[in-house]
Order: structure tokens, then C-alpha cells, then sequence
């Protein structure tokens, strides 16, 4: 399997560090909108991880006119039950100018139709229970509410 999969004309692999930079101005922009705690020391070891590990998931840059206006973030894993390697949409964010105009929905599609050349059989994605819009969205590409409830054990710091 490639580690830069082809690159479309809304998304494209995070490879440089300028690319990395702009990642990470994004993901705090995300994180502050969701009211998320942002460590910029621990996220870019994370997205340093990643870069260096390709089998733990993929960053990618949701471009304009060749600009970062946002990113997608998936992670890897494994399920038995969706037959075999899945990809976890952990984190999609679109800036606010930018929203709108169709570009998570684009952005989406580009990632199913990747399924093959990613080597995943099942994407996941997770969304806060009050953003019923962007529920709306994703099931309209044929994401399933699964009807299960998410349960989380963090390591204590």
C-alpha cells in the first residue's frame, strides 16, 4: 500500500512541515470551537507519531484555491465484527469562512471513495449529540447510527 495516497483537488496529504504548521493553527481553532483542552506540545508529538507511523492513521489538508481552509484527521484500528481495518474519522474541521459550500460533504466522499486504497473495509466518525445537522450530513452519505452507547476509559495524568 502507498503512504501518500493520489491527491484530489479538495484534499491532500499533511507531508512538509509548513503543511504541519497549519495543522496544528487548525486543530487549535477546532479544539477551542468544541471547548476541547489544547496541548500544542502534545499535538504535534501526535501528529509527529503519525507522520513517522502511517499504519496508526492519516492528516490531511482540505485545500482552496492551494490554501489550507481545514483538515481531516483518520486513525486506524481493527474490528472483527466490520471485517478488518477500519479508519476513524477522529477529527474533521472546516474554517468558518469556509463552511457552507459543500466542502465537508466533498471531503467525505473523497475518504469513501479512498476506502480501497486505504485498506479499510469501515469508516467510523462520531459527532456531539447536539450537532443534529452534521448527523444530517453524514447520514445522507450512508453513515449508520450504530445505536450503541460509547464508553471511555482515559489513563489518569
Amino acid at each position: 500500500m502507498e503512504t501518500n495516497p493520489p491527491a484530489s483537488d479538495l484534499i491532500r496529504p499533511v507531508e512538509t512541515s509548513a503543511d504541519a504548521d497549519a495543522l496544528l493553527r487548525m486543530m487549535e481553532t477546532f479544539c477551542r470551537h468544541f471547548g476541547y483542552r489544547f496541548d500544542p506540545v502534545l499535538r504535534q508529538n501526535l501528529i509527529r507519531s503519525m507522520l513517522e507511523n502511517p499504519a496508526l492513521g492519516s492528516l490531511w489538508l482540505i485545500t482552496h484555491d492551494g490554501q489550507p481552509v481545514g483538515y481531516v484527521a483518520l486513525t486506524y484500528g481493527f474490528a472483527f465484527e466490520f471485517g478488518g481495518r477500519t479508519a476513524l474519522v477522529d477529527e474533521l474541521f472546516v474554517e468558518e469562512a469556509h463552511r457552507g459550500a459543500g466542502r465537508g460533504r466533498r471531503v467525505l466522499q473523497g475518504i469513501q471513495q479512498l476506502a480501497d486504497h486505504l485498506g479499510v473495509s469501515t469508516i467510523l466518525l462520531q459527532t456531539e449529540k447536539y450537532n443534529t445537522r452534521a448527523k444530517q450530513l453524514y447520514e445522507s452519505l450512508g453513515f449508520v447510527d450504530q445505536d450503541r452507547s460509547t464508553l471511555m476509559w482515559v489513563k489518569p495524568i
